[in-house]
């Protein structure tokens, strides 16, 4: 089948999700959710969610109008849609107190006859942001956006201007896909503010809260479908430092057939042309290599144990296949006594780019990896797994580009099994009490939920099986924490440390590697190895307990027992 068609097939959620049920019926793969799980587990979610506000609303004083603007994005105008939209207008318990459409100049007329024919309130048409009769309107006055065919929860006005505050200045909803016979599909159940995944896969596209319209209509210059998409990636590009909230409820519900993200490449490339490369990419998500001002030497540390089929295989991946030349390799054997390991460590000795060093102490991952910080000479770490095989040979340049940005700490890669399933594309809060790791087993091709296998973005931690970071944000946080979290967890501990900094973590999903999964290490098997691991586990849930109650890289309504992106049971 033609790639262009296959990538095509994959963004319909119908045929992916017949995909996962055939998986789940041939036995290969126990993670993905199949339709019928899925519209099941979507509807316990629509029933608690009508229980929830009904318990919100009897508890609160009612509010029946919400001092906020709608504006309604009319960019193709098809009747149908248009009254569809005003339907779910005129049915709010909680009104807007204003309603303005922008159309394209060429629809206006249309849109005047078919409003005054349907509309039970004024409305203003605009075709532009300087129209002078609702220039002091903008100014005055917060809006929430929509486009045309978007259907509004009943409820939405209410849980606005009951749940924003008065210095609220963006917030966003969830959304799901509507079909034409009315039902509700596909949740979107996204993330907490995540600047990364906006860049390169424009999660929010509609249902967006501004306080301020003039910080809209100053960039808003075109309308399109990717217009609230674009102007969000322009806002944190400006540098502006407003906080962006968040309601985890799915409060907007799209029509089928929207505009992919990927169709505003164009446009895109433009506004990213001081910061990052748009890479040409065949996928959903944006591939974007963010310039280097210079290439630092990264210090690439590989602890190992014998191993020698692993460590020669890592090492010799990284020297035949990666394309970024300004590195070092800092192997650090830890007790090898394997005449061969041995042998070869010599001769890996004399590379020009390779440093073996002695760690004679007994195996503690957080030790071993602040030793080696010690001796690296490089202005970024990469903590490498000696179970690591190198795929894509621009891993490296990629996870570099981003870890160099002021504002990025830690950089992880999607790393695979040897069967090509998931193994590693960013560690999830919550998983099993602890942490682990998101669609963890998915098919290497799979797009992931909400395109995020496929889409750089922010997570709250990565794991340090291939991690870089500069080296000044390594020792502003102390290291690894060598004393309480010697194998377990370290990662995610010092992921969250970094966090601190002000910094955001990021998945790179353009850094491909093969990840042997604890092949040297072995598995925790023997009481002493539980006990540690449970001592371990306590560690991080005493220390970082917010996170895993809720990880803002995650969404409340999904599900902590499966590493698969599932709503979450409700009944």
């Amino acid at each position: 089948m033609p790639e262009l068609l296959l990538n095509k097939l994959k963004q319909n959620p119908k045929l992916v999700a017949a995909y996962s049920s055939n998986l789940h019926k041939s036995g290969l793969l126990y993670q993905l959710q199949t339709i019928e799980e899925l519209e099941r587990s979507y509807q316990d979610y629509q029933n608690e969610h009508g229980l929830q506000l009904a318990r919100l609303m009897a508890g609160q004083p009612d509010v029946k109008a919400f001092n906020c603007v709608l504006l309604i994005f009319v960019v193709d105008f098809t009747s149908a849609k248009l009254l569809a939209t005003l339907k779910s207008v005129n049915e709010q318990y909680t009104a807007f107190d204003e309603l303005i459409i922008w159309c394209d100049a060429r629809c206006k007329e249309r849109v005047i006859t078919f409003l005054r024919e349907h509309a039970r309130r004024d409305f203003n048409v605009i075709t532009h942001f300087n129209d002078e009769h609702v220039k002091p309107l903008l100014a005055a006055k917060a809006c929430f956006i929509v486009y045309e065919g978007d259907v509004l929860h009943r409820h939405l006005g209410y849980v606005l201007a009951t749940t924003l505050q008065d210095d609220t200045q963006l917030a966003y909803v969830d959304t799901d896909t509507i079909t034409d016979d009315n039902k509700r599909q596909f949740p979107d159940f996204k993330p907490d503010w995540n600047p990364d995944l906006q860049l390169t896969n424009g999660y929010i596209s509609s249902g967006l809260y501004v306080k301020s319209l003039a910080d809209l209509t100053a960039k808003a210059h075109f309308l399109n479908l990717n217009t609230v998409s674009i102007w969000l990636c322009e806002y944190y590009l400006s540098g502006v430092k407003h906080e962006v909230v968040h309601i985890p409820q799915v409060l907007l519900f799209r029509p089928e057939g929207d505009a992919h993200f990927s169709q505003a490449k164009d446009q895109l490339t433009v506004a990213y042309k001081d910061v990052a490369d748009v890479i040409p990419s065949p996928l959903p998500a944006l591939y974007l290599r963010w310039h280097l001002r210079y290439d630092p030497l990264v210090s690439i540390i590989i602890p190992t144990r014998n191993g020698l089929a692993l460590v020669k295989s890592c090492i010799e991946s990284i020297l035949d296949k990666t394309t970024y030349s300004n590195y070092e390799i800092l192997l650090i054997d830890n007790g090898s006594d394997d005449p061969g390991c041995i042998n070869y460590f010599k001769q890996l000795s004399t590379h020009s780019k390779i440093t073996v060093f002695n760690y004679a102490a007994e195996f503690n991952y957080s030790a071993i990896n602040n030793f080696a910080a010690k001796h690296a000479k490089g202005e970024v770490l990469a903590l490498v797994n000696n179970d690591i095989e190198v795929i894509e040979p621009d891993w490296l340049l990629n996870m570099v580009s981003h870890v160099m940005r002021d504002d990025i700490g830690c950089v992880g890669a999607k790393l695979l099994y040897s069967d090509n399933r998931i193994q590693h594309a960013g560690v999830v809060l919550g998983y099993g009490g602890g942490a682990g790791h998101g669609h963890k087993y998915f098919p290497s091709d799979h797009y992931g939920y909400m395109n995020r296998l496929v889409a750089s973005q922010n997570y709250s931690a990565v794991t340090a099986a291939c991690l870089l970071v500069k080296t000044d944000d390594f020792w502003a946080v102390g290291g690894l924490n060598e004393e309480k979290l010697a194998i377990a967890f370290n990662d995610v501990d010092f992921c969250l440390k970094v966090l601190q900094l002000g910094k955001r973590n990021l998945y790179c999903a353009e850094a491909v590697l093969y990840h042997h999964e604890s092949v040297s290490r072995g598995h925790e098997d023997t009481p002493e190895k539980v006990r540690r691991f449970n001592a371990e586990l306590n560690y991080l849930q005493t220390t970082w307990c917010d996170f895993i109650a809720n990880d803002p890289a995650y969404n409340p309504n999904l599900t902590r027992r499966r590493e698969n992106f599932a709503i979450k049971p409700f009944r």
